[in-house]
């Protein structure tokens, strides 16, 4: 009896021995000499997308520009405005009346802002002319070179002349709307000699009338919208001119694409206990006729973005010494491969290298994956079609089970 029992225990602690034996030999089987499998339950597949880096700033709808016009009493003797508080007016529309003094000293005058508006006009017509005409020196070629090695002055200097180009137009139809009104203000004087009513050079909406006439007698905003805000010193360095960005007011359900078009190089105020203030302004493609001056909006400026990207959940990716993820591979096992990544935007992270898109990744559960282990994963039955297993045709199936049987 007490030889059986002597037995049985020797047999149970060889049992146990070996046990531990294996259980210590895979534990530290750093060069996964033993052979094991991976059970992953959770897979995840590389996708491709675009993804933004946002920065998050406050900002409010604004006129994207106010006019002033003045009175000088010493031309003549004003009579009467012809507008009000918040009337909208346009290119030409009758503003207020004056009667003027000294017929001779006024012709001059106005002859004299004839004249001077005629010579800026002049000026800036030949300067868009050289602009136009301005040859943008094409990159020399090298077939022998990445094309990514070549400086992007071309592009740039491109765009720059197109940009002036467009800010030149616009104060030339400034120039011309003003000479137009100084125009319109001579003819009357030579026809009634009199009495003249000075008419606008702007449209927008009349946001101020100065009953004491104290300059400027009136002030002018345009309809069109810009957002404007300010940015905080570390904002300010992430962030340079010609950046996209996103508007939106929540309570409206509005959202409006723009363009960062201005920051400011100097702060507003500069102050030691202070922290630096830094104006912008971002001008929109299209503004929703529902927005007035004074709204507040949430704006995103788009700092940088990664177009037609590589991307992974983040939640397949491990952290240890290097950044890595466990990669299916054609042979069927599982790969452990270091990643390079980008920009992180809800969960998704550019995969700048590392990955292609398409590639299987396990995702859970983490403890279960090894280099080079042969997987194993559960079927989803929900993703079988029972229809297909009956889809052959019958006579195939006889065919199918002796293949079966010989296998075996």
């Amino acid at each position: 009896m007490k030889t059986k029992n002597y037995k049985g225990r020797v047999i149970g602690l060889l049992v146990i021995a070996f046990i531990a034996t294996n259980a210590f030999l895979i534990f530290f089987d750093e060069e996964d000499r033993v052979e094991r499998k991976s059970y992953v339950e959770k897979w995840s597949k590389s996708t491709t997308y675009n993804l933004f880096e946002r920065l998050n700033v406050n900002g409010v709808f604004a006129s994207e520009e106010a006019n002033s016009v003045y009175f000088n009493d010493d031309i003549g003797s004003f009579q009467e405005f012809l507008v009000e508080e918040g009337q909208s007016v346009s290119d030409g529309d009758d503003l207020y009346t004056y009667e003027v003094v000294d017929y001779e000293k006024q012709e001059a005058q106005l002859e004299s802002e004839i004249d001077r508006l005629e010579e800026e006009e002049d000026a800036i017509d030949d300067y868009i002319d050289e602009l136009e005409d301005y040859d943008v020196p094409e990159p020399e070629s090298d077939d022998d070179e990445d094309d990514s090695s070549d400086p992007p002055s071309y592009v740039q200097t491109e765009y720059l002349v197109e940009e002036r180009i467009a800010e030149q137009e616009a104060e030339l139809a400034k120039v011309e709307a003003m000479l137009e009104m100084v125009e319109d203000q001579l003819d009357q004087l030579e026809d009634d000699g009199q009495e003249i009513t000075v008419t606008s050079a702007y449209d927008g909406t009349v946001t101020h009338i100065s009953e004491s006439l104290e300059a400027p007698i009136l002030t002018l905003k345009s309809t069109n919208l810009i957002v404007k805000g300010e940015f905080s010193e570390e904002e300010r360095r992430l962030v340079e001119e010609d950046m996209a960005a996103q508007v939106f007011i929540e309570d409206l359900e509005v959202q409006t694409p723009g363009t960062l078009t201005s920051v400011h190089e100097f702060p507003e105020e500069v102050e030691v206990q202070r922290a630096s203030r830094y104006p912008y302004e971002i001008e929109l493609e299209n503004a929703d006729e529902t927005l007035l001056p004074g709204y507040h909006a949430d704006v995103d400026i788009i700092t940088d973005s990664a177009l037609e990207a590589v991307t992974v959940l983040d939640s397949v990716l491990v952290t240890e010494e290097n950044l890595y993820a466990w990669v299916m591979t054609e042979e069927g096992v599982l790969e452990r491969r270091t990643i390079e990544t980008g920009i992180e935007e809800n969960g998704l992270v550019q995969i700048i290298e590392g990955l292609e898109d398409g590639e299987w990744l396990a995702d859970q559960p983490e403890d279960e994956f090894r280099r080079q282990a042969t997987f194993i994963t559960p079927i989803n039955i929900r993703d079988l079609s029972v229809q297909k297993l009956f889809d052959s045709e019958m006579g195939n199936q006889p065919t199918y089970g002796l293949l079966g049987l010989l296998s075996r």
